[in-house]
């Protein structure tokens, strides 16, 4: 076979491929929404033949990125306190509210949960407790805010369990986790106890059987509430991106992974 009718043969397929995937959008997504977003980033691609670039970590540490410059098209947080100061900064073009999560308990194996005993098992000195990390994750920010409401139930709870909890995870510094962080703490026995959304320990409790989970009472808990806008500079695809979460399929994706 000749060498020039060789090359064609590879070119061909090579050009049809990025021909198809012409426009690729870089979003940046709270870690909380993994697997929500990778749905959605599919189901969109196939849509529009839009390809979807995402990169995950804690929402306070992606906001610190794009401030610095990184290059991105759509940002999603689990807070809107993020997207809100990206538009009030000029970086994003907007900042919609699309999504809500609230907080719930998980457990090792061998403790039992109750809805009016939650508190009292984070206080108990035989359970390890694990949070996220505050300012740098939502997820750290709103478990504070629960443990402040806890003194609705249980005086001096709040200073007892910020003093308590370890911040294990949402610092957002070193390597890629192998397996999702909250599945690894579990298995290396590091925690008995680990305050964390509700779709976190619905997907947790999904790779370890053995934990349970229960969601904190409504007079406690803290329900996230989520904001996603396209960069200023961004393209109509992106606008596009963020209609498509918005809208009835991207809507119906966060719904099934625990989202409401």
């Amino acid at each position: 076979m000749p060498l020039l009718f060789a090359f064609r043969l590879i070119l061909i397929p090579l050009l049809m491929i990025s021909q198809a995937y012409a426009v690729e959008l870089n979003v940046y997504a709270a870690g909380s929404l993994r697997e929500a977003m990778a749905e959605m980033s599919d189901a969109f691609t196939k849509q529009t033949n839009v390809s979807v670039k995402t990169t995950f970590g804690s929402s306070g540490n992606l906001r610190d990125e794009i401030e610095k410059g990184a290059s991105v098209d759509v940002f999603a947080s689990a807070s809107m306190e993020h997207t809100d100061a990206l538009l009030q900064s000029g970086k994003l073009k907007a900042s919609a509210e699309f999504a809500h999560n609230a907080l719930c308990l998980i457990a090792r194996p061998g403790i039992k949960l109750e809805e009016d005993k939650l508190v009292d098992l984070m206080l108990d000195s035989k359970n390890s407790l694990g949070t996220s990390t505050p300012k740098s994750d939502p997820m750290g920010d709103y478990t504070w805010k629960l443990f402040e409401k806890s003194e609705n139930v249980r005086s001096g709870a709040a200073e007892k369990l910020k003093a308590k909890a370890q911040q294990l995870t949402g610092k957002g510094d070193g390597p890629a986790p192998r397996r999702p962080a909250y599945v690894a703490l579990f298995e290396e026995d590091k925690v008995d106890l680990f305050v964390a959304y509700c779709t976190t320990a619905v997907s947790t409790v999904k790779a370890l059987p053995k934990l349970s989970w229960m969601r904190f009472p409504d007079t406690i808990n803290n329900r996230g509430t989520y904001g996603i806008g396209a960069a200023k500079s961004s393209s109509k695809e992106a606008d596009e991106f963020v209609s498509f979460v918005l809208g009835k399929t991207g809507q119906a994706i966060l719904k099934q992974h625990g989202f409401n």
